[in-house]
């Protein structure tokens, strides 16, 4: 496998962080954004592939491999009949009626819908382990994990995810079903998501779990994690929950995506006085937020690579891990494998390695021991994914620098009676005096952050600078400071 690259989170300026929704008109921005979603579409066949893995996939007694079987082949079926579909479009509207038109696509919603209905399931499941005697069942009661799943993804599929999860983990899991139709209709859904805000069932279901959960006071933390179209109702939910519920209760939440698909996440600081340099009191809202993608997966090429690299006054918060030269998007092959792979018995390699650490070691603090819980997909130099050492992108925020001017935070009056002298105050250091002018800036550095956070993570491991791994197995990270 190739290396991992790492681009840092946003820091400093969030007056000039925007969502695009806000500057810019729905239907330009749909057509915008279907634009984009075309020019990625030759990575489309890429999104299945590698389709052999090597690494041993999680049997859970919760999934039945027939139906999975039965599943995969109607979202085949389902996606070659929208191709046709697809062509058939412009010479329909060309070529027949509008009530007959308008009655025809009626009826190929219908057939579309009938077909699909095998592969959905309740909207709500939970993962069938650990089981209630598992050494790790009744560990965490001030916990709560929510999965919500991806594109083309049946009942069945999210099943066996968050199963992966729980095993990985050591927690049990709720997943939200994000329905699929077939892949084109899931494309469109998220482009009526991204652009119009458009809270599908799905959305107004995971907004209720998440907000029950962060309002009760016996829950403490709440991880949400996120794959593909999930990572845009994720983002919405966080939309909606900041808009909704106090600061402090939001911050109970961490998000960890895997190829995202959503084109913005929101997490304001809490007060205008934060620094990426402050101590161990977390400076966001939301105290960690992570974002795996593999650099040829279409979907985050499309959504958190496309929305960080290319938007750079877009704001999407989080760390970002990209696997370079990396292709698929199935969450447990191309992701969760990679990343945490299965021993032949179906535990997680780093948890077996762990335990045989801990058999020889206390580990620190937080119950784990640093040195031996760690991925095991190898890369070309022998390291395992989460030892390698990342490649710090530092082209992105330097471009990002370039896009935010200083902006005055008052005006007053100079000598000459104009009114368009910013404030400004006498600052000195080491015996030498010189004038600060105060921005909308202050506080929020873009120069001296995004240094700081390059500096900070150059030498570093993808262990070092990740926080999703240090659950594995049931364990608890060291509290300490946020990265957003």
């Amino acid at each position: 496998m190739a290396s991992i690259k790492y681009i840092p989170p946003q820091t400093g300026a969030v007056d000039k962080y925007t969502e695009r929704a806000l500057r810019t008109g729905p239907l330009w921005l749909l057509l915008k954004d279907g634009g984009v979603l075309i020019t990625v579409l030759p990575y489309l066949p890429l999104l299945f592939f590698p389709w052999n893995t090597k690494a041993i996939v999680d049997k859970t007694k919760g999934v039945s491999k027939a139906k999975s079987i039965r599943n995969a082949i109607i979202h085949v079926f389902l996606a070659l009949l929208q191709v046709i579909l697809l062509i058939l479009f412009i010479p329909a509207i060309i070529a027949l009626p509008g009530l007959v038109f308008l009655g025809v696509a009626l009826l190929c919603m219908v057939i579309l819908r009938l077909l699909a209905w095998p592969t959905q399931g309740p909207r709500i499941l939970y993962s069938t382990n650990p089981t209630s005697a598992s050494p790790t069942a009744n560990q965490h009661p001030h916990e709560r994990w929510v999965f919500i799943n991806g594109i083309v993804t049946s009942s069945t599929g999210l099943q066996a995810n968050i199963d992966r999860l729980s095993n990985l983990f050591g927690r049990q899991v709720l997943g939200v079903h994000n329905r699929s139709w077939g892949i084109f209709v899931d494309l469109l859904e998220c482009l009526l998501q991204r652009c119009l805000s458009y809270k599908t069932l799905d959305v107004r279901v995971a907004c209720e779990i998440i907000k029950e959960y962060l309002v009760d006071m016996e829950v403490q933390k709440l991880i949400l994690v996120a794959h593909s179209q999930g990572g845009i109702i994720a983002s919405m939910v966080v939309d909606a929950m900041l808009a909704e519920l106090p600061s402090d209760t939001v911050g109970k939440l961490e998000i960890y995506t895997f190829g995202s698909a959503a084109s913005h996440f929101h997490n304001p600081p809490i007060s205008s006085t934060s620094t990426s340099s402050s101590s161990s009191a977390r400076s966001t809202t939301i105290p960690y937020i992570e974002h795996y993608a593999n650099e040829h997966d279409m979907v985050p090429r499309w959504g958190v690579l496309y929305s960080i690299c290319k938007l750079l006054n877009n704001r999407y918060a989080g760390s970002v891990f990209i696997r370079d030269k990396a292709t698929g998007h199935m969450f447990v092959d191309h992701y969760l494998n990679p990343i945490f792979p299965l021993t032949k018995r179906g535990d997680a390699k780093a948890i077996v390695k762990a335990k045989k650490s801990q058999a020889n070691s206390n580990g620190d603090a937080s119950g784990h021991n640093h040195e031996t819980m760690n991925g095991n997909e190898h890369l070309e130099d022998g390291r395992s994914y989460l030892d390698a050492i990342v490649e710090v992108d530092e082209a992105v925020p330097l471009k990002r620098r370039s896009t935010i001017p200083m902006k005055p935070l008052v005006r007053t009056e100079d000598r000459q009676g104009n009114n368009d002298t910013p404030a400004s105050t006498t600052v000195t250091t080491n015996g030498n005096s010189r004038a600060k002018r105060y921005s909308m800036t202050d506080g929020f550095d873009a120069i001296g952050g995004d240094a700081l956070m390059l500096q900070a993570a150059r030498g570093k491991s993808v262990k070092e600078l990740s926080r999703l791994w240090q659950y594995l197995g049931g364990n608890s990270p060291a509290e300490g400071r946020s990265r957003m």
